[in-house]
C-alpha cells in the first residue's frame, strides 16, 4: 500500500484564484497602503496613469506606489528561509512581526492581474531592483507561475516603489477624485480610528488619479463630531459619543484571549457629513487593524428591536482576533473568537440602548417627526384649498372667455358655446325639452362610465325603434378613442372639428362623410352609415 503521499498544490491556479478574490479593482488601494504602513512609512503616494499602447487606441493603466516605509531586503532570514524581496512575490508567505495588517501573503497578489510588475527598494546601504520577467495575468491564466528576476546593489536611500504595468481593473475607477477620496478614507488604514485607543502613529497619503497632474493630500484618520447632547434647539444637530473602551470578551476553548475595542455615536442628521453615505455607511462595522471590514446592521436591529436604529448609530468595533478571508473583505463567522466578539458587542449596544441619552435622542426625533408629518399634512391640506381656488379662478376665467351661445328658441339652453361632451349632451336635452324639430328622437337611458352614452327611441314610418347614440364635443374625437362604430347608430356633436374626407377608426376600419342637410351628415362605412347631428350647424340654421 502507498504511504506518505504528498498531495500536489496548483501553483498557477492558487495564484489566479487568490488574484480573482479581489473583485474591487480600487482593493489594490487598499492593499498597497496596508503593506506602506506595515514597513513604517511616514508618507506614501499614489500615482495612476494612462498611456496609449503603440499602434493602439488602447490604453494602459500604470500604478505607481512610493513611501518612506523600511524597504525590502534579499537577506534569508533565518528560522524562516526566504528574504522580504522573496516574500513579496510568493503566494502564502508574510513572515511580518506581529501587529502588522498583513499577514497572509496574499495582498500583492492583486498586484498580478497586470502585464508587468516593477520593484525599486532600499534597505540597510542596499538597493534592490526587481521585475517579472513575463506577463503575470497572461502566464498564470495560461497555468504558468510567473517568474521574476532582481539585480541588488550598493546605494543608501528608503523607501520601496512599485510600478504596476497594465493592470487590469475599469480605468474608470481611477479617475474621480471624490470616489477615490471616499474610498480610502473608509475602507483603507488611512481612515483608521486607532487614535481613539491611543495609537499615535498616522502616515500622511497623496493621491493622483488618471484625470490629475498633480496629486492632493488625504486627510489621516477618522475623528467623530464634537459631542453635543443638547436637545432643546432640536436633534439636528446631536451628538453622544460612547466609549472608546476595550471589552475583554473572554476566552477560546484554546485559551486565546478574544478583546473588542469599541467606539460610537449617535448622529444627529447634520453631523453624519462624516459619513460618505448614510444608508450604506451608517451602523455596525466590525474592523480589523483599526479598518472597517463588515457592516452588521443586522445586530443593531437584533438588540434594539427596531429596523431603521442604525441610520442614527455609527460603531466601530475592532478585534485583533477576527481572521479575514483571503480578499480582507469578510470576517469569517465560524470561529469562537467571532462568537465571543458578538456577545461583547451586543451588550456594549444594550448600554447604548438604554442610555438616557439615546432614549432622549430617539423620544426627540419622535416628536420632530410627528411635528413634520402634521405640518406636512397642514401644507399639504393648504395647497389642497389654493388648488382648488385657482382651479375655480381658472374655470371662470375661462367660462367668461368663451363665446355666448346663441339660441332664442331653445329653453334652458347653456349661456356658452358648449366645450365639452356632458355639455354637448345638456344643449341636446334642452333641444329636446324644446321640441325642436331637427332632433327626431328622445332620451330613454344615458351612461357615460361605460359603452355607449345614449339609448334613444324614434319612430320611422310610425314605427317605434330603438338606437345606440355617442356624444362628443366635435366629431373628430370620436375617431381619437375606441369607438367600435358597429355599436353606433347615431353620433351628437357640437361641431365637427378638423375632419378629413377618409377617416380611420381606432379598429381600423375606414369612413367617409356625406352631408345630408342643415346639421345632418352620415358617416359611410362599407355599406353601412351612421347619423351625424352637429348641433352649431342645426341651431345657426335658424338664424
Amino acid at each position: 500500500m502507498p504511504t506518505g503521499i504528498r498531495p500536489r498544490v496548483n501553483e498557477a491556479r492558487e495564484f489566479l484564484e487568490i488574484a480573482k478574490d479581489f473583485k474591487d479593482p480600487k482593493e489594490i488601494i487598499r492593499e498597497a497602503l496596508s503593506n506602506s504602513w506595515d514597513a513604517g512609512a511616514t508618507k506614501a503616494t499614489l500615482k495612476f496613469h494612462l498611456v496609449k499602447l503603440p499602434g493602439t487606441r488602447r490604453k494602459n493603466l500604470i500604478v505607481e506606489i512610493i513611501d518612506d516605509g523600511d524597504g525590502m531586503s534579499s537577506m534569508k532570514r533565518e528560522g524562516i528561509g526566504t528574504s522580504e524581496i522573496e516574500d513579496f512575490f510568493n503566494l502564502g508567505d508574510s513572515n511580518k512581526p506581529y501587529g502588522s495588517i498583513g499577514t497572509k501573503g496574499h495582498g500583492t497578489k492583486i498586484y498580478y492581474k497586470s502585464s508587468g510588475i516593477a520593484v525599486d527598494t532600499w534597505k540597510n546601504g542596499k538597493h534592490i531592483h526587481a521585475e517579472t520577467e513575463v506577463p503575470p495575468w497572461e502566464s498564470l491564466k495560461e497555468g504558468i507561475v510567473p517568474t521574476y528576476k532582481y539585480d541588488e546593489d550598493t546605494i543608501d536611500g528608503k523607501g520601496t516603489k512599485i510600478v504596476i504595468d497594465g493592470f487590469e481593473g475599469k480605468k474608470s475607477e481611477f479617475a474621480s477624485i471624490d470616489a477615490l477620496d471616499e474610498y480610502i478614507s473608509w475602507y483603507t488604514v488611512v481612515g483608521s480610528f486607532g487614535q481613539y485607543f491611543r495609537i499615535a502613529k498616522r502616515m500622511d497619503v497623496e493621491l493622483q488619479p488618471t484625470n490629475r497632474s498633480t496629486p492632493i493630500s488625504i486627510p489621516f484618520g477618522y475623528k467623530f463630531p464634537e459631542e453635543n447632547t443638547d436637545l432643546s434647539v432640536g436633534s439636528d444637530n446631536y451628538c453622544k459619543i460612547f466609549g472608546p473602551t476595550s471589552i475583554d470578551c473572554g476566552e477560546t476553548e484554546d485559551g486565546v484571549k478574544v478583546t473588542v475595542d469599541i467606539i460610537g455615536a449617535i448622529l444627529g442628521e447634520a453631523n453624519r457629513g462624516s459619513v460618505p453615505h448614510t444608508y450604506e455607511m451608517m451602523g455596525l462595522w466590525l474592523c480589523k487593524d483599526s479598518i472597517r471590514v463588515e457592516r452588521k446592521n443586522l445586530i443593531i436591529e437584533n438588540v434594539c428591536k427596531g429596523q431603521y436604529y442604525y441610520r442614527a448609530m455609527l460603531v466601530f468595533a475592532n478585534c485583533q482576533q477576527f481572521d479575514l478571508t483571503a480578499n480582507r473583505n469578510d470576517i469569517r463567522s465560524d470561529q469562537d473568537e467571532y462568537f465571543l466578539a458578538i456577545k461583547g458587542i451586543k451588550e456594549f449596544l444594550e448600554k447604548i440602548r438604554g442610555s438616557p441619552d439615546t432614549i432622549a435622542y430617539f423620544h426627540k426625533k419622535k416628536e420632530e417627526v410627528e411635528l413634520r408629518r402634521q405640518e406636512k399634512e397642514k401644507e399639504e391640506e393648504e395647497n389642497r384649498i389654493e388648488e382648488k381656488k385657482n382651479d375655480l379662478e381658472q374655470r371662470l376665467n375661462e367660462y367668461k372667455g368663451r363665446p355666448d351661445l346663441y339660441a332664442p328658441k331653445i329653453v334652458g339652453a347653456p349661456l356658452k358655446e358648449p366645450k365639452s361632451e356632458a355639455e354637448t349632451a345638456l344643449l341636446l336635452q334642452a333641444m329636446i325639452s324644446s321640441k325642436h324639430p331637427r332632433i327626431d328622437f328622445v332620451i330613454g337611458e344615458y351612461k357615460t362610465s361605460h359603452g355607449t352614452d345614449l339609448l334613444v327611441e324614434y319612430k320611422s314610418k310610425g314605427i317605434p325603434l330603438f338606437a345606440w347614440v355617442e356624444i362628443v364635443s366635435t366629431l373628430e374625437n370620436l375617431f381619437t378613442w375606441s369607438h367600435p362604430p358597429e355599436r353606433i347608430h347615431k353620433v351628437i356633436c357640437w361641431e365637427l372639428g378638423k375632419i378629413k374626407e377618409k377617416i380611420t377608426f381606432g379598429d381600423g376600419k375606414e369612413a367617409t362623410v356625406t352631408k345630408k342637410g342643415d346639421g345632418r351628415y352620415h358617416l359611410n362605412i362599407g355599406g353601412d352609415s351612421i347619423e351625424v347631428y352637429v348641433l352649431r350647424e342645426i341651431i345657426q340654421a335658424e338664424k
